[in-house]
């Protein structure tokens, strides 16, 4: 099931092509750059050192320039969230043999010295290549969703149906992804951006789980509704997919492109950079 869910089954990848009827290559990710939106005190820094960097060199007298980026590599702009990205705490604050990630691993033994994930690093997965399903909640509620408001299982399939796609069709190994129209704020608004999310709830999440699909991607920072319905949860469905399930999220995904030429169904590929002990990947995914 999971070789399935990862999207490393020849099968599946087979399965997939069958998808591409048009040719047409979509970014669906963000440019990364300063000033964009970012969660807490992540930070996102990009030097020229020396400009240039190095030379002249021979006398045809090459110069040459380097990059110096200081962030949270793999959790700022467009971010594939990793299995070791997120965890449960079952005991005391502190006690890592009590913190539970993916697969039952313990905070002591995915890494207890802070220099990197010992288990779970983003470099074990290979690239993802399966059948991409976008549900347009601009299309279906009239217009952008505001911050707080749930994607319910229902939601998901009155989308599916305005969009001419039978639920029989969201297959395992798939991939879905949410167009809230929430992205329109960034880089605009990014206070606003911040301040919460319009998302699916742990409902839609179940849906998400007994599909069994690979992946959830959305147009916000946490995919899910934020704030949760019940204000004593924080990042539900996070802990629902990626600890519990396995599931993947990419979230500061783009769709406007695909929307605007009517495409729902498409080819989702993604390789994560494969930084070992990293808890994610940036990249540019491509529909």
């Amino acid at each position: 099931i999971r070789l399935l869910a990862k999207g490393e089954d020849p099968a599946k990848v087979l399965e997939a092509t069958q998808w591409i009827r048009d040719g047409k290559v979509y970014r669906i990710g963000r440019v990364y750059e300063a000033g964009m939106p970012l969660f807490g005190t992540r930070a996102f820094t990009l030097r020229i050192p020396g400009a240039p960097t190095g030379g002249p060199f021979g006398s045809n007298k090459l110069i040459y320039n380097d990059e110096f980026l200081a962030t949270e590599i793999g959790q700022v702009g467009t971010q594939f969230d990793g299995l070791g990205h997120i965890g449960v705490q079952l005991g005391r604050d502190g006690d890592k043999n009590d913190m539970r990630y993916y697969n039952g691993n313990t905070g002591q033994q995915i890494g207890p010295d802070g220099n990197g994930l010992k288990k779970l690093g983003i470099e074990k997965l290979k690239p993802l290549f399966t059948r991409g399903h976008l549900i347009d909640m601009v299309g279906l509620k009239g217009g952008m969703m505001d911050a707080g408001q749930e994607i319910t299982a229902a939601d998901i399939r009155a989308a599916l149906a305005r969009q001419n796609t039978p639920e029989t069709e969201v297959k395992q190994g798939d991939a879905i992804f949410f167009h809230t129209g929430w992205g329109s704020l960034w880089m605009k608004n990014n206070d606003r951006y911040n301040s919460g999310a319009p998302g699916i709830g742990l409902e839609a999440t179940r849906w998400i789980v007994d599909k069994g699909l690979c992946l959830a991607g959305a147009d916000t920072w946490p995919v899910e509704c934020v704030p949760n319905p019940d204000p004593n949860l924080a990042f539900a469905c996070h802990a629902e997919l990626i600890a519990k399930n396995g599931i993947f999220i990419h979230e500061n995904m783009v769709f406007d492109e695909l929307v605007a030429d009517g495409k729902t169904r498409f080819v989702y590929i993604f390789t994560p950079s494969p930084i070992k002990g990293a808890t994610g990947a940036n990249g540019a995914p491509i529909a």
